[in-house]
């Protein structure tokens, strides 16, 4: 049973620690103009940020002799794993869709902070995609990976593991506002099936990249239909969307 204070503490900084840094996080939204002048730089803290993360939870993992194939690090039947990581991507995708329609209905529009975010010119998209990778990597590991082997450990259970990461994992994202938070938690959860059915995170992890990387690459006009496109000061649309530079 892993109980020691260690796991205990570094498990409180992960479910506790990290939906809290997102909350701060959302103050940024007085700051839209700035992000939006500065979309690469930040892509490469979030992922310097991430990397550092899941880091220190690799450290915590070997200090408690958890094994990387414990943790599902591992590929066991490739085939069966990548159409698992195909379904929950598409699965994935459907709630993305669903969440915008279903926010218009109840008013609860996407946060400006995200519309910022989101990359518009082809370096920012590369640049997004790397981000998408580093992220479906180090949270799937942490989440996915770390989290859920510890609470089912502590529960006896992997789905109510599943459901206390994915909560977590919903708040973590709480800069994109309350339509955030719910459709990262389906997410989270939609993500942790394939681990617990499979016993390894590669088709989360290609999951996870595939949906990032759909809206990185343009697809949130048509999955988040509340993000309009950025205009130039005369009004019309910015001419940089759509466009390598």
């Amino acid at each position: 049973m892993l109980s020691g204070v260690v796991v205990r503490g570094f498990m409180i900084f992960l479910i506790v620690g990290l939906p809290l840094m997102a909350a701060r996080n959302s103050r940024l939204e007085e700051h839209v103009e700035a992000i939006e002048r500065a979309r690469p730089a930040l892509y490469l803290s979030a992922a310097v940020t991430l990397l550092l993360i899941a880091g220190l939870t690799a450290i915590v993992a070997v200090w408690q002799g958890l094994s990387a194939s414990a943790l599902a690090w591992t590929v066991q039947q490739p085939v069966a794993e990548l159409g698992a990581g195909v379904a929950a991507a598409a699965a994935g995708l459907l709630i993305v869709w669903l969440s915008g329609r279903i926010g218009r209905w109840f008013g609860a529009t996407e946060s400006p902070l995200l519309r910022a975010l989101l990359p518009r010119t082809g370096p920012e998209r590369r640049a997004f995609l790397v981000l998408a990778g580093v992220g479906a990597v180090c949270e799937e590991y942490i989440y996915r990976g770390f989290i859920l082997h510890v609470l089912a450990d502590w529960t006896g259970g992997p789905w109510g593991a599943a459901a206390a990461a994915s909560l977590s994992f919903g708040l973590a994202h709480g800069y994109q506002r309350l339509n955030g938070i719910v459709r990262s938690m389906a997410l989270g959860f939609v993500l942790a099936v394939p681990v617990i059915w499979t016993g390894s995170l590669f088709p989360a992890v290609l999951g996870h990249f595939w949906i990032n990387a759909a809206i990185g690459s343009g697809g949130w006009r048509w999955l988040m239909p509340d993000v309009a496109e950025p205009t130039d000061p005369t009004g019309e649309e910015d001419g940089s969307v759509g466009k390598d530079a």
